[in-house]
């Protein structure tokens, strides 16, 4: 099945016209199966199949699928973590996407995790920071693009109208101008390291160890790049962790954070790269920790998710 030039990838993301046009890469590629099922994913159309292999077809409007091509080839066998290996990539009808190996483990969820014993989600949190830290120190990323200065400017520069689009409360609109200028400052430009880029639950695979719970590998590279290490603390803030002081603590210490450096200017920082972040939502932010929080001041908003402080 051959995709015709007029489907458009937007509104035809959940079209069932997807599951034809994984049959026709499986039939290109020569990968024969038993299953192939649609996985659930908000950027990129992902498909199972059988228990071996994934396959993603690239959101053409974002230019993840040569990140995510370069980034695997990078790591792969480098990290503590089991990352996925290449099968194939190409072009179908005019699509970009990628074959990969799946990881071993299983999915959770932040209310999975938050209901974990408090040592068990210690042990989690603390593998995570030991992996990222790895990640940032270890690997040279030398070999791979650094736009990260140039990423920061366009972010920073586009990101009111960005919100404004996202109907972001209009006191938060008309804080950010200033929050951006005074803090833009604080963000390093240099030195960078190899960042994931969108690290959380759901590009996450768990196992059970010894009673407790064990990071088994991490995978969708397709947001990475090279910048300020920071950067990846993100999504672990915003969509594992966001509001939880403790957690956050125990993330940051793993992470090598002395007790003295995890203070206001840490926050403010956090909360201007979560500004700069590639697919930032302030509200949809706000809606994660409780539904009043979309009519949070700036401040008010900051403090909540970054409540490490």
């Amino acid at each position: 099945m051959i995709l015709e030039e007029s489907f458009d990838f937007e509104t035809g993301f959940n079209s069932p016209e997807w599951k034809m046009a994984a049959v026709g890469i499986c039939d290109q590629v020569g990968i024969e199966f038993e299953t192939i099922q649609r996985a659930a994913s908000s950027d990129h159309v992902v498909f199972l199949i059988d228990d071996r292999f994934l396959l993603k077809i690239f959101r053409p409007s974002r230019s993840c699928f040569e990140r995510e091509l370069k980034a695997l080839e990078f790591v792969t066998g480098r990290l503590v973590f089991q990352t996925p290996e290449i099968v194939e990539s190409g072009t179908f009808s005019g699509l970009q996407f990628i074959i990969t190996t799946q990881i071993s483990g299983v999915p959770f969820t932040r209310n999975e995790f938050l209901n974990l014993p408090k040592k068990e989600r210690y042990t989690v949190l603390a593998e995570l920071a030991s992996g990222l830290r790895q990640l940032h120190d270890e690997l040279d990323p030398s070999p791979l693009p650094d736009d990260w200065a140039e990423f920061v400017r366009d972010r920073a520069d586009t990101f009111v109208e960005r919100q404004i689009a996202h109907e972001v409360n209009p006191d938060i609109i008309k804080d950010l101008p200033r929050f951006i200028d005074t803090h833009l400052s604080s963000v390093p430009m240099q030195p960078t390291a190899f960042l994931h880029g969108d690290v959380h639950f759901g590009n996450l695979r768990l196992r059970r160890v010894n009673g407790g719970y064990s990071i088994t590998g991490l995978f969708d590279f397709a947001d990475s790049r090279r910048g300020f290490r920071e950067y990846d603390f993100l999504a672990v803030g915003v969509l594992m962790i966001q509001g939880e002081r403790d957690l956050q603590r125990e993330f940051f210490r793993a992470y090598g954070y002395a007790e003295h450096e995890m203070d206001e200017a840490m926050r403010k920082r956090l909360m201007m790269l979560t500004i700069l972040y590639e697919t930032s939502d302030l509200r949809r932010y706000a809606l994660r920790l409780r539904p009043e929080a979309v009519d949070f001041t700036l401040e008010e908003l900051e403090t909540a998710i970054w409540s490490f402080v």
